[in-house]
């Protein structure tokens, strides 16, 4: 969910840069969630001709539709953390 909301911030993101913006996830985790996400649909990576070659990833349209539920679930969960935090 972090990568979606990292990916929903810019039109292109390097991994370096996805990586800055979520400093607690490995470069291995980071490398599976962005596999399983391009697998899934819901980002494109697109990879440049260039010496070091150049990768971003970027939400698809799948994804793009995806943001506005997953910002209602942000919503509610920042609205009953209380509640939640005292189970």
């Amino acid at each position: 969910m972090l990568v979606l909301c990292v990916l929903a911030e810019n039109e292109a993101t390097r991994f370096n840069e996805i990586g800055r913006a979520i400093p607690d996830i490995s470069p291995k985790v980071l490398t599976e969630t962005l596999k399983s996400l391009e697998a899934d649909g819901l980002i494109s990576r697109k990879l440049y001709a260039e010496i070091p070659p150049k990768v971003e990833y970027s939400l698809t349209d799948l994804g793009k539709s995806l943001m506005p539920l997953l910002g209602n679930l942000i919503e509610w969960a920042l609205d009953n953390y209380n509640a939640i935090a005292k189970c």
